[in-house]
């Protein structure tokens, strides 16, 4: 996606992208993770390795402070004019983003521009933990430095449900509560869990 959004040039010119992660691995590792996942046009391979060349990676844990510490020197050394915005998109496990987003908000701050940090993944497990992380998270970050991207609310299909009812007639008169005796939604997907079953078994679309 990022690759996309760079070659259709949708994101600002100086754009770097550096990811973190406990995994111990290379940009060029990465790159050849992401092939099976990218498409490029003939006239698009020049582009797209001005693309990698913006890559970067640091491997570090999720709880240790120094270890984001080490992130912010990366990030700085391409921080060279007056104004550097940072953007965090944290895709990992609901269980580590306390912890994370206290070590962005201790050792990652930028200090010549906006930091904005993305939350991707079910925001909690339920009402009370979902309550729990917005707490957590206001005692770090104001407001409009927050974006929550949660991948079930993402489903327009449930979404529109209820629209679909009432805005066809021929469903209305039966899809009532006299003739549905239950709704089976399934989500299918061609791999997979890809050693996250236990996430799996505590958050998300399978729970």
């Amino acid at each position: 996606t990022i690759w996309y959004l760079y070659r259709d040039n949708l994101l600002p010119a100086k754009t770097r992208f550096i990811g973190y992660a406990r995994t111990k691995q290379s940009i060029k590792d990465m790159r050849e993770q992401c092939m099976k996942y990218i498409k490029v046009r003939p006239d698009e391979e020049e582009k797209f390795e001005e693309f990698w060349d913006l890559n970067d990676y640091v491997a570090g844990a999720y709880d240790k402070r120094i270890d984001y510490e080490m992130l912010n020197q990366q990030i700085s050394k391409y921080e060279k004019g007056p104004t550097a915005n940072r953007i965090f998109y944290l895709a990992v496990p609901p269980t580590v983003f306390e912890d994370v987003t206290v070590n962005i908000r201790n050792a990652c701050i930028s200090i010549k521009g906006y930091t904005r940090v993305i939350i991707e993944k079910p925001f909690g497990r339920d009402a009370e933990s979902s309550n729990k992380l917005s707490n957590h998270l206001a005692g770090l970050f104001k407001e409009d430095q927050i974006y929550r991207i949660d991948h079930y609310l993402g489903k327009e299909m449930v979404q529109n449900m209820l629209t679909i009812r009432f805005a066809n007639q021929i469903f209305s008169p039966s899809w009532n509560r006299e003739n549905i005796a239950s709704v089976l939604i399934s989500f299918k997907e061609p791999f997979g869990t890809e050693g996250r079953g236990g996430y799996f078994d505590n958050f998300g679309i399978v729970r």
